[in-house]
C-alpha cells in the first residue's frame, strides 16, 4: 500500500493534469478566452454570442 504522502501527491498530480486537459479542450473548442489572470481557483470565463437588451 502507498504511503499517505505519496498517495496525496499522486492525487494532486492527477487532479492538476485533469484541469489542464479540460482547459486545453475548452480553449480548442473556443469556449474559454485566453486570460492570463485566470487561476485554478477562479471559474473559466465563457464567451457568449448575441446581445440582450437590458430593458
Amino acid at each position: 500500500m502507498f504511503e499517505h504522502r505519496t498517495e496525496a501527491e499522486m492525487r494532486l498530480y492527477s487532479e492538476k493534469l485533469a484541469r489542464e486537459l479540460a482547459l486545453k479542450r475548452r480553449q480548442k473548442e473556443g469556449v474559454v478566452k485566453n486570460d492570463p489572470t485566470d487561476s485554478d481557483e477562479t471559474p473559466a470565463i465563457t464567451e457568449t454570442t448575441g446581445t440582450t437588451d437590458p430593458e
